[in-house]
């Protein structure tokens, strides 16, 4: 009986136009509807009154970040629940993350929001060219340009994000427990403020440049005459991986960012143009040599990672390239405040730079990582000193063949061969543990479904060591190192960055 309220986007915009067209008023209602409640009904029957034709767009499950396990519902369930309502004339699964573009596209004359979304605007931040907006401001600046207006219900609320995690969490008992902790000493708001205050950190990452490229396909079926499976190619996407990941995840946080690399031959014109316009681009050069590519075949319905390539062993700088980088070192070093090295084990940090880096007296957060590339070769006990490290626990146990013990006893290890008091160690399904001065603070995992690891890693590395130059408190740190790491393991590779208004919302949530 519903089904023919069902409408794309495309469908819905030419059935507008013609209700429109014969003097009928339009109403928009934009949301998740997770979980709908006698307050969203109320809402639905108050925007009807203000129209003659209510319409509800609903966010995708790709958009929604309302902490783990949501949307408890999935968008066809929710789409023919809302199809249900009888005040309600037309559902439509929107396109984007926002309704700023579905009000653009379906011009509503009333766009109907309940009131609490005025509590919300802090969360709902949006960052655009250097410019910092609430969602609510834009989807307003939508409305007006085309003629529409803003109706706020004032109506029953109750919270379904509430009732959800009250009733339906997906959370293991140990993140309940940890989170039920957390809150007595923290809240989501002071969380934000945290978040807030990394923008003025003047970063420079140096590191190794990786390209990844991930290759979809179909499985068919063993070949015929040998033993091996053929595929069928779907598609490829390449990302910017290695040192050009860490600081296009910072961009979410600073606009203050230096990049040192150095590429091969290949591929100088797609990192120009598909690298962050905010980064300060100090790329040098060797035309004797290849960019490092990682080629990932991938299932194209499980995204399951199937097998990896490497185009080289690496890129190793010659001595000419090696001056420059250390000369533009000794020329600019008094612009940064904090260096991140984005080590990666594939020939960049050659002995002279590190030298000069542990050496230089500016804060300095490192990341030694092990891979296929490098493993055995790369151990973060190559450095002297450093004032934070972020690693997984295989990058921390290896270099003092430590396999079975407890995390602690790497961990001093570590600290003490550096003289190193903070430290990020992510546990994966066991979610970090974060070293300061002696106490340790561990965090459950928030996600026991993820997507892809890749990548990852340089998200928390990012966030993380923005919050330990600020010095912010170890257990804002810890928490929210892991909400980044939870949010970034749904993204395949490094294809886009946790914005900071993604990280606010599930900070906000999560924390309810």
């Amino acid at each position: 009986m519903y089904e023919h309220k069902i409408k794309s986007i495309e469908e819905l915009k030419e059935i507008l136009d013609s209700y429109r067209f014969n003097g009928k008023r339009i109403v928009l209602c934009h949301g998740c509807f997770d979980l709908v409640h006698y307050g969203h009904i109320l809402h639905f029957l108050n925007s009807k009154e203000q129209g003659d034709i209510l319409v509800v767009t609903v966010t995708p499950d790709k958009f929604i970040q309302k902490g783990p396990g949501r949307p408890f519902f999935k968008e066809d369930i929710r789409i023919k629940h809302l199809a249900n309502i009888e005040c309600i004339d037309y559902v439509t699964l929107n396109k984007w993350d926002t309704a700023i573009e579905t009000i653009k596209v379906l011009k509503p004359h009333i766009y109907s929001k309940g009131k609490e979304v005025l509590d919300n605007k802090t969360i709902d931040e949006i960052s655009s060219e250097s410019l910092t907006k609430s969602n609510l401001s834009l989807e307003i600046e939508a409305l007006e340009s085309i003629g529409g207006k803003l109706h706020l219900t004032d109506d029953l609320t109750f919270s379904s994000s509430n009732i959800l995690n009250q009733i339906a969490s997906m959370l293991p008992e140990e993140t309940k427990i940890y989170l039920s902790e957390l809150k007595k000493n923290f809240n989501s708001e002071y969380m934000v403020k945290v978040l807030e205050s990394l923008n003025d950190i003047r970063v420079l990452v140096i590191g190794d440049s990786i390209l990844d490229e991930y290759i979809y396909c179909h499985v068919l079926d063993k070949v015929g005459k040998e033993p091996i499976v053929a595929y069928k190619f779907m598609s490829s996407e390449t990302y910017l991986g290695g040192a050009f990941a860490v600081a296009s995840d910072l961009t979410s946080f600073t606009n203050n960012i230096s990049l040192i690399t150095c590429i091969g031959k290949n591929s100088y014109e797609f990192i120009e143009t598909n690298l962050n316009k905010y980064i300060e681009r100090n790329i040098f050069i060797q035309n004797e040599s290849e960019t490092l590519v990682k080629k990932r075949f991938v299932d194209y319905y499980k995204n399951i990672k199937n097998f990896e390539i490497y185009n080289t062993d690496g890129l190793i700088l010659n001595k000419n390239t090696e001056d420059k980088i250390i000369k533009y070192l000794n020329d600019n070093l008094h612009r940064f405040d904090l260096i991140i090295v984005a080590d990666f084990g594939h020939g960049f940090i050659t002995e002279k730079i590190l030298d000069y880096l542990t050496n230089c007296n500016k804060f300095l957060a490192i990341n030694c990582q092990l891979n296929a590339g490098n493993f055995g070769y790369n151990f973060i006990t190559k450095y002297k000193k450093a004032d934070f490290a972020s690693i997984n626990s295989r990058e921390l146990r290896l270099p003092f063949q430590e396999k079975n013990s407890d995390i602690k006893i790497p961990i001093k290890k570590l600290s003490e061969k550096l003289n190193l008091h903070m430290i990020n160690v992510t546990l994966g399904k066991s979610g970090n543990i974060y070293y300061h001065k002696g106490e340790h603070y561990h965090v459950p995992a928030f996600t026991e479904s993820p997507i892809d690891t890749v990548g990852a890693g340089d998200e928390v590395l990012a966030l993380t060591s923005l919050l330990s130059y600020k010095n912010a408190h170890p257990q804002a740190i810890s928490f929210l190192g892991n909400c980044i790491g939870a949010l970034a393991v749904k993204i395949m590779g490094n294809k886009s960055q946790v914005s900071l208004t993604e990280l606010k919302k599930f900070v906000s949530y999560i924390m309810r």
